[in-house]
Order: structure tokens, then C-alpha cells, then sequence
């Protein structure tokens, strides 16, 4: 039986459905979301009896690898499913700091550097979050910039830059040589 047979295209929440996947894996519960557009099924399933977890085990499932869908009830209406009040503002503001960590990450990761000045980078990132790649360059709180081969000697303060921050990158490049001459 296809899924449009099985549920007419339409899966509500909270109804049960017991599904078995394309590695025969069984999966039964109640519907949390469908979509059919993209094959998309969220299935709540109840703690395994005895069990101290009491929270539900949610999967998440293409519905293009199932070999079998079964729906064993119908929704009532009236379950924990229905009516799910989302507060679409506070969605779209984790969407958007998700993605600026996703593209501060990226950003982390010089393209082209050796090993040991990725090292250096990361060292420095733990106390100075101001940093940056620009190109083979590490430029740290926008005033100092650390070229290859990427050494205590390597620092250069831009033009009207702060000292103090030259010294506080300095203290932290020697720190994190000193430490990779530990055994």
C-alpha cells in the first residue's frame, strides 16, 4: 500500500502510525508532523516500558524509505499534538544566531595555512574572540596582525593601533609556543 492509499496524503497529529523502514527498522508512536512536500514524518514514541526516561524519543523519518506505513489510530483531536502555538519570532532569531555561529566557524578556519598556525589561531581564539583570517594573516582585535611563519617576532601593530593590545597578543603567542615545548 502506497502512502497517498495509506492516509489520503494527510497524516494529523496524534495519529498513531506504526512504520517500517528500508533497514527494517520498526518505529511506532504518534505523529508529531507531516509534510508531505518534504517527505517528511516526526514520530513521537512513548518511553520503553520501565524505563526512567519519561520525555518521548522523536524520529524524524523520509518517508521515501519506508517499505510500510500503517496508521493504528485515527487522531482524536484532542492530544498533545494539536494546536502547537510556535512563536515564529523567536524561531527566525535562533535561525539567524545559528547562523552567525555557523559562519563565525567558518570563519575560524584559515584556508591554505599550516598546521601550526590553525593551532595558533585557535590558542589566540580562546582569549581574544576579535580574530580573524585575512588570507595567510591573523588579525587579532583589529589592531595587530601576525604574518607567516606566524612567531613572536611576526606581530606588527597597525598604524595609531593600541600597544597594550600588541603586548596582550604577544604574551598569548609566546604562551601558546611555550606550552606546545612542554612534554
Amino acid at each position: 500500500m502506497t502512502l497517498m492509499e495509506a492516509t489520503g496524503g494527510v497524516l494529523d497529529p496524534g495519529t498513531s502510525v506504526r512504520c517500517i523502514t528500508c533497514l527494517d527498522t520498526e518505529i511506532s508512536g504518534k505523529v508529531a508532523a507531516f509534510d508531505l512536500v518534504r517527505k517528511a514524518l516526526v514520530v513521537a514514541c512513548p518511553p520503553a516500558p520501565g524505563s526512567k526516561d519519561v520525555n518521548n524519543t522523536y524520529h524524524v523519518i523520509n518517508i521515501s524509505n519506508l517499505k510500510a506505513l500503517e496508521v493504528t489510530a485515527k487522531s482524536t483531536g484532542e492530544d498533545e499534538f494539536s494546536a502547537v502555538s510556535l512563536d515564529n519570532s523567536k524561531i527566525m532569531k535562533r535561525v539567524r544566531d545559528k547562523i552567525e555561529e555557523k559562519k563565525r566557524k567558518v570563519a575560524s578556519i584559515g584556508v591554505g595555512v599550516s598546521e601550526e598556525a590553525q593551532g595558533l589561531f585557535n590558542a589566540i581564539k580562546k582569549t581574544i574572540d576579535d580574530l580573524y583570517w585575512d588570507g595567510k594573516k591573523i588579525i587579532a582585535m583589529g589592531d595587530v596582525t601576525i604574518v607567516e611563519p606566524y612567531s613572536v617576532n611576526d606581530l606588527q601593530l597597525k598604524v595609531g593601533g593600541n600597544p597594550n593590545t600588541l603586548d596582550h597578543i604577544s604574551k598569548i603567542v609566546r604562551k601558546h609556543y611555550e606550552d606546545k615545548k612542554k612534554p
